[in-house]
């Protein structure tokens, strides 16, 4: 999703011209071009599996690619609030930033309860980071079959137990490469098998490697918010519509 700060951006893809567009949402992976048209604009990325994405999805893009969000309840937000979240750091703060802004545009359910058993897996997997843990390890912890575990798991939490378990050595990781620590020591320290492990595994989740996140965190302001959420995008440029490989990646 796109959000002019200040006046209008433009965007066009391959079967349409350029448009004006004061706040426009774009389906995922979709080739498109945008002009920034001198103005300042917010983006927000969303995993294309998630809910909010989902239903942003089937109530704006059912038949298009990208849509026209001016005529829809955003319009109801100031200006100055799209501003303020572009000098926020606190992670709360931005998170709930972005509830405002989905609430505009969708409805969507307050999440039920987790099973307390796969609450209880959670704590115990979070309060255990550092160690080699197993999938059987967690589901003896609160007596569950590893089978069970695995279903009630992917049914509440949305994603395997497996990949929540990589992912969270992934952030934990991350957090503390940005506070200075070495690539090789924080591998072992988190639990990884060797710095070519976290390496493959940074690779599989954020499409980029350690020393290049390390590389960004120079140039540009990196915010981990905590061992629970971490925002990336890939941006690929193409020299023309017809390209099949992109001539240039970026990845934050």
């Amino acid at each position: 999703m796109v959000f002019d700060i200040d006046k209008e951006f433009l965007l066009k893809d391959k079967s349409t011209n350029w448009t004006s567009f004061s706040a426009a949402i774009i389906r995922a992976s979709h080739i498109h071009q945008l002009d920034s048209n001198n103005s300042i604009q917010l983006f927000i990325y969303l995993d294309k599996d998630s809910e909010y994405a989902k239903k942003l999805t089937e109530k704006f893009l059912a038949n298009k690619d990208i849509s026209d969000l001016k005529d829809s309840d955003i319009g109801k937000v100031s200006s100055d609030f799209f501003k303020k979240l572009l000098v926020i750091s606190d992670c709360d703060k931005l998170f709930q930033g972005f509830l405002t802004i989905i609430n505009h545009l969708i409805n969507f359910e307050k999440p039920q309860p987790k099973d307390e058993r796969i609450t209880n897996a959670i704590a115990f997997i979070t309060n255990h980071q550092g160690l080699p843990l197993k999938v059987k390890d967690v589901a003896n912890h609160i007596n569950l079959s590893e089978s069970r575990l695995r279903f009630l798991f992917k049914k509440q939490v949305g994603q395997p137990i497996q990949s929540f378990m990589l992912w969270l050595k992934v952030i934990h990781s991350l957090n503390l490469v940005l506070k200075g620590k070495q690539i090789t020591n924080t591998a072992y320290d988190v639990g990884f098998w060797d710095a070519s492990h976290m390496n493959r595994s940074y690779k599989e989740l954020l499409g980029v490697a350690p020393s290049t996140i390390k590389k960004y965190e120079k140039e540009l302001k990196i915010i981990s918010c905590g061992d629970t959420n971490f925002y990336t995008f890939r941006t690929e440029i193409l020299k023309n519509w017809d390209s099949e490989k992109p001539y240039k990646i970026i990845d934050i």
